[in-house]
């Protein structure tokens, strides 16, 4: 049987050797190990070779032997000749030799096991040596305040690939790795993905918008806290549509708000109901569409032609800071072919790092309309500045004279 022969790569030894023994299994054998140099703002990674650890105890098939079986070093069975047996002697001489005399076959197998293992440990030794190179190389590639920088990018749920990318571009365009001016220069970098816009209750003449999103994110109570704000602070006309008929009583809870605010309610099964519905309120300054959650790109792309039966509708991608980077990651994924127009942020109050709204913001860089921290309406919704949103992904550290100097 030939062996399983694969190669890793990881971004350092302990990682690399954690890939193979899941892939392979604890007694996986090593066969060479590298630093290999990564692309742009990549680190350099280890690459590990490794063998399936049963490839020791299949024997490799001699020339001039039969088919191969699990193990050529097997005793004949109870019915097999015997060395020395009259019957069969002249018919097959070289199988009966080979049982007779196995010996030279397990002393050759065993040195080539002795000579495995010997590689093995210099192939280990050799990775220890690599391995403390290319660490010794980060630290020199990253100084200390910019690994501090990466460090905090990454508690507040800035996915570990954009924080590096962030604070390699930084040390790119500072002067100094001081803590300051780094910390400057990724806040800079932030700005420009980070960006703020009008809050949407305060946009001039007739306006047309609709929330989109997954399931889940609060899309609702989002769009009761934007029609609050519209009639207590920029004393608009509100109305207020779904297309939303899956979700169970979705339609009534916007009833019930259109209700308590002293708005129009109305629901839309079709396009054709709701090309009507919106005829039905043109008096209204601001217009707000409900839609239903979706996972499927089929559905999400009927959905928003749906709510574009609206004359110059604006789609918001309402996306849960609380979801984490990677579901936003896939989130924005799901919903980039759209081209929304904003970026809703939710759930800020849930969120355990509010960093996270970053990984939507880059796939999708279209301007933040408002966040949503809590489930009061319209108290929990706001307009943030450039450097509030800033904040959501690195807050300001305490200046002390440590931090200073670093």
């Amino acid at each position: 049987m030939s062996a399983t022969v694969r190669t890793f790569r990881a971004p350092d030894s302990t990682a690399a050797l954690a890939a193979v023994k899941a892939a392979l299994g604890p007694d996986a054998i090593l066969i060479s190990t590298r630093t290999v140099q990564g692309g742009l703002f990549r680190r350099p990674e280890v690459e590990v070779t490794a063998a399936a650890g049963d490839a020791l105890e299949a024997p490799v098939p001699r020339r001039g032997d039969g088919p191969s079986s699990p193990r050529g070093d097997r005793a004949p069975s109870a019915t097999a000749p015997a060395a020395g047996d009259g019957q069969g002697e002249g018919r097959r001489p070289s199988g009966l030799a080979a049982y007779a005399a196995p010996r030279p076959v397990d002393d050759a197998l065993a040195s080539e096991v002795q000579l495995l293992r010997r590689s093995v440990e210099e192939t280990r030794r050799a990775l220890a040596t690599v391995t403390r190179e290319a660490r010794a190389g980060r630290e020199l590639e990253i100084p200390p305040a910019a690994a501090a920088l990466h460090a905090r990018l990454i508690a507040r749920g800035v996915e570990p690939v954009l924080a590096e990318e962030l604070v390699r571009q930084a040390l790119q365009l500072t002067a100094s790795p001081r803590a300051g001016g780094l910390e400057g220069a990724v806040r800079d970098l932030l700005g420009e993905r980070l960006v703020p816009c009008r809050a949407p209750w305060l946009h001039d003449g007739r306006h047309a918008l609709a929330l989109i999103g997954p399931t889940g994110v609060g899309k609702t109570t989002t769009l009761a806290k934007i029609a609050a704000r519209a009639l207590l602070e920029a004393k608009k006309k509100v109305a207020l549509l779904t297309v939303d008929t899956y979700r169970i009583g979705a339609c009534d809870q916007l009833a019930r708000y259109g209700e308590i605010m002293g708005i129009p309610a109305l629901v839309a099964r079709d396009r054709g109901e709701l090309v009507q519905a919106y005829e039905r309120v043109k008096d209204a300054d601001l217009v707000l569409v409900d839609t239903a959650g979706r996972s499927s790109p089929e559905d999400v792309a009927r959905q928003a032609e749906l709510v574009r039966a609206i004359p110059k509708v604006q789609l918001h991608l309402v996306v849960s800071a609380a979801t984490g980077a990677l579901e936003l990651s896939a989130v924005a994924e799901r919903y980039r072919d759209l081209r929304p127009d904003r970026l809703l942020f939710s759930k800020l109050d849930e969120a355990a790092g509010p960093g996270a709204v970053l990984s939507a913001a880059v796939r999708i860089p279209r301007p933040v309309s408002c966040v949503a921290d809590g489930q009061r309406v319209p108290e929990d919704l706001h307009a943030l500045g450039a450097a509030e949103l800033v904040d959501l992904a690195l807050p300001p550290a305490p200046r002390t004279p440590q931090h200073e100097g670093a």
